[in-house]
């Protein structure tokens, strides 16, 4: 891989990579990510520290894991969280950050960043699904960000978020959380 990646998606990578370490260690949560992210940035096996925006990513992630988690289990037509490729899983969870949490990351450029990233680290079809789910969750961005901050949602919002989410957007997390089985969203039906 290396230099052929712009440095910003190079970043990225190095944030998959905590990630796909936290996932395979069983720190798989909030608690996990972040202190393997201050251990990798005092440890790493890399050849240069971990870079600010990949420390940022890694930070941002464990803050909204399980609103990520649930973003990305509603969308994903058939495939549990449990059940995809864990460097997939990493890929959009770096992805699913940008693209709900961070206002200076375009939707597009998450998706083909992490598309980038999944052609050079994951399957040939995995770069189709990521961009599949990614594009789903970017089209109900403002609908999924907001409903952690705005308490008080417009009714437009509230039929939007009714009419595409199975429940509100706490309930998934808290049942994708629990590991608990989530309805599935027909993704054709959306707007």
């Amino acid at each position: 891989m290396g230099h052929k990646l712009p440095r910003r998606t190079r970043e990225r990578v190095r944030a998959v990579d905590v990630l796909y370490e936290a996932h395979v260690r069983g720190w798989d949560t909030p608690e996990g990510i972040f202190s393997l992210s201050q251990l990798r940035q005092d440890e790493t096996t890399a050849q240069t520290p971990l870079p600010a925006y990949a420390v940022e990513i890694l930070e941002g992630v464990a803050e909204h894991l399980e609103r990520i988690d649930a973003a990305l289990a509603t969308y994903s037509k058939a495939w549990p969280l449990h059940r995809m490729p864990e460097v997939d899983l990493a890929i959009m969870r770096v992805a699913a950050w940008e693209i709900l949490f961070n206002p200076d990351v375009t939707g597009p450029v998450a998706i083909t960043a992490a598309m980038q990233i999944a052609e050079e680290r994951s399957t040939d079809e995995s770069p189709k699904f990521i961009n599949g789910l990614l594009g789903a969750i970017d089209d109900m961005r403002d609908t999924l960000s907001n409903t952690e901050t705005d308490q008080t949602l417009s009714g437009e919002t509230i039929a939007k978020l009714e009419s595409s989410v199975p429940q509100s957007f706490d309930t998934v997390a808290k049942t994708a959380a629990a590991g608990g089985v989530l309805e599935q969203i027909d993704l054709d039906s959306l707007e």
